[in-house]
């Protein structure tokens, strides 16, 4: 099927290496502002003084904003316009990841504002590409995904010889240079490329529906619940995989290893699947997903083997980074193609990252508790198998040929 965006007029770029430029970047930095501080955590907790057990909220405390703020990226876009609320964004990320060297009590501050321009980013960015690239959605989610998974790798492998060369702050302040660049490109990208005469504001906000409600429509429902199960399982995955791993006789090193390559296994998924998907109809992708969510599925069925080696270890985590990352890139597009317009994109987008962010949130938590209470990872890991059926079933019933809100 291909889908009649009706309300859409493509926006013409006088500089469009501006726009790609600053997509580019925003792939850079839109896990690794919170996701490699938990590399260094022990730096982090050494320099203020405080135990370690008290930072471990610094990775729960970005999923919790994602959920608060996901659903709000709507009414600040219909009142402010995508592109200004995408830049005060980046400014409360910029902002917020300065913050964080200061002391203690920044640091969670600034966590919390990182969070909360990640969360607006999240849900603006496939509602930014439905508007100036409409036709080349996959290509353009393939650039930030792609970059998002390789830029994540690397700065957690990266982290430890920075601030042991200089310092975790050092660390710090140089993803915020990248965010810095960001802004920069984004505000340059507004002046030169964004249309913002009298005719294009009318055509583009009057000409699309005045409201969109993805809260009454079943299959939003169904998407949030399976932005939920792909995120639960992909968070719990990072964070658990390499104790678990541990316990069956890999050492730190190695599970190390195991969790690096589950990291860097998903680039080519990240680089293929957005092109696929948006050229497949309906039929071939939910065939092509059901496919790639049971090698997800087989690898977490794996994790019950308690004398894996590393060999084991290996085909596990390759498995996990494939069929994950494929599902997460899944996700994301289908926000972008399975939607006719940027207030459509946003809202979908917006609600499914509410539900799947705060269960993510509570799901490593669960985790490690009946991991602690069972010294065992199997009851919890069965969950995470029926969570992968699921999310199979509730696919089905959603790929259809039509969009969301049709």
């Amino acid at each position: 099927m291909v889908v009649s965006r009706t309300y859409l007029k493509e926006q013409k770029m006088k500089k469009k290496w501006l726009f790609t430029l600053s997509i580019v970047l925003l792939g850079v930095v839109m896990r690794s502002t919170f996701t490699t501080i938990p590399v260094v955590i022990d730096n982090v907790a050494h320099s203020f003084g405080l135990p370690v057990s008290q930072l471990g909220i610094l990775t729960t405390l970005p999923l919790l904003t994602f959920a608060i703020f996901s659903p709000t990226t709507s009414y600040f876009t219909r009142r402010f316009g995508m592109e200004k609320t995408l830049l005060v964004a980046l400014l409360l990320v910029l902002f917020g990841s300065l913050l964080r060297v200061a002391s203690a009590s920044m640091l969670f501050i600034g966590t919390i504002l990182v969070g909360s321009g990640i969360a607006f980013i999240n849900v603006l960015l496939p509602a930014t590409l439905v508007k100036f690239t409409p036709n080349k959605i996959g290509a353009y989610t393939s650039l930030y995904s792609t970059t998002m998974t390789l830029m994540t790798a690397i700065f957690q492998i990266i982290a430890v010889p920075i601030t042991k060369a200089f310092s975790w702050q050092m660390l710090v302040l140089f993803l915020s240079v990248i965010v810095f660049l960001v802004v920069v490109t984004w505000v340059l990208h507004m002046a030169i490329n964004v249309d913002t005469s009298v005719n294009q504001r009318v055509h583009s906000v009057d000409n699309m529906p005045d409201q969109v409600h993805p809260w009454r429509n079943k299959y939003a429902w169904a998407m949030l619940v399976m932005a939920g199960i792909q995120s639960a399982v992909f968070y719990t995955s990072i964070a658990w995989v390499p104790t678990v791993a541990q316990h069956t006789g890999l050492t730190a090193t190695q599970s190390g290893w195991v969790i690096g390559v589950m990291s860097l296994i998903g680039i080519p998924a990240s680089m293929w699947v957005p092109s696929f998907l948006e050229r497949a109809n309906y039929k071939q992708r939910v065939r092509f997903m059901t496919g790639a969510t049971v090698l997800w599925l087989i690898a977490i069925i794996m994790m019950y083997n308690t004398q894996a080696g590393l060999v084991w270890w290996l085909i596990v985590t390759s498995f996990i980074g494939l069929g994950g990352t494929a599902v997460f890139v899944y996700m994301v597009t289908s926000y972008a193609i399975r939607t006719r317009n940027p207030l459509e994109s946003s809202a979908l987008s917006g609600m499914a990252q509410t539900g799947g962010y705060l269960i993510a949130a509570g799901a490593p938590w669960a985790y490690g508790v009946l991991f602690a209470q069972l010294d065992s990872w199997f009851l919890q890991t069965t969950v995470m198998a029926i969570a992968i059926l699921i999310f199979i079933g509730l696919m089905w019933f959603v790929e259809r040929d039509q969009t969301i809100f049709e």
